[in-house]
């Protein structure tokens, strides 16, 4: 059994049959209370919400009904423009595909000897990286605070994963950053001849 109350309105327009009394008779009867001690129909509804969640109901409360908050209107500075901008920036640190180049070069390095200038090269290479990746944390992170009940879902759904991902991709950056070998000094070529 429901207890919400039903909607008898009809969808058409359509006259009911005591609809069509009172346009005969020309008068039309006002609704009465009923005083004869039987309950209304709001205090039975009231009666079971009652037994139902264990608290009595008073008739001063409001009803509860579920709104639905209206999405705030973007706008440059909003929560969606940053999750946005967030998921173009992480697209374009994986699409450069250097970070990850570069942890696999560097992890397969090892122990061997590197000149100065290549690692100073690869430590570059690596911030510049690593800093992209950083800023796309950043915007993520922007976007979740900026986002409020009106921020339309998909906004947060991806700066959530554009800053977990981000996150990801800092962490590799700062691994690979500390695999980097320190650079020696290559003796001079000898001349041949």
């Amino acid at each position: 059994m429901s207890t919400s109350p039903e909607n008898n309105s009809p969808t058409d327009n359509t006259p009911q049959p005591d609809e069509d009394a009172a346009a005969t008779d020309g008068s039309a009867a006002p609704a009465e209370p009923t005083t004869t001690g039987e309950p209304t129909a709001s205090e039975e509804v009231a009666a079971e919400e009652a037994d139902a969640t264990g608290e009595a109901a008073t008739g001063t409360e409001e009803p509860a009904t579920a709104t639905m908050v209206e999405p705030r209107p973007g706008g440059a500075l909003s929560a969606e423009t940053f999750s946005l901008v967030a998921l173009f920036m992480l697209i374009l640190t994986m699409l450069s595909g250097r970070l990850v180049e570069l942890f696999a070069t560097v992890s397969s390095i090892g122990d061997q000897q590197v000149a100065a200038a290549q690692v100073a090269q690869l430590n570059t290479q690596i911030t510049t990286s690593g800093a992209m990746a950083a800023i796309t944390v950043l915007f993520a992170v922007l976007a979740l605070v900026l986002s409020g009940a009106g921020t339309r879902t998909w906004a947060r759904w991806t700066a959530t994963a554009t800053l977990i991902t981000g996150l990801l991709f800092v962490a590799v950056a700062v691994a690979t950053y500390v695999m980097v070998p320190v650079g020696v000094e290559q003796p001079p070529m000898m001349p041949m001849g």
